[in-house]
């Protein structure tokens, strides 16, 4: 799904990835909560590389995650 989609399910609480990613984006206190592959936490205000960041968004390989990181198998 595109950007705008998930962006929905995001303010629905929903968990958002890329289909490819190891982590997934969450909504917590009205702000964008960045949960990366390696067990960090980071605000998506708090980004190294907001381009980076913003070309994430611009994919449309988003997918809602709700089981992912259920596990440590995930």
């Amino acid at each position: 799904m595109n950007f705008a989609s998930a962006f929905i399910s995001l303010q629905r609480g929903h968990k958002i990835r890329r289909k490819h990613w190891k982590g997934y984006w969450i909504l917590e206190n009205n702000e964008i909560m960045m949960h990366c592959y390696d067990g960090r936490v980071i605000n998506i205000k708090d980004t190294d590389d907001i381009l980076y960041t913003i070309s994430n968004m611009a994919c449309n390989d988003w997918e809602i995650a709700d089981n992912y990181g259920a596990t440590k198998e995930q």
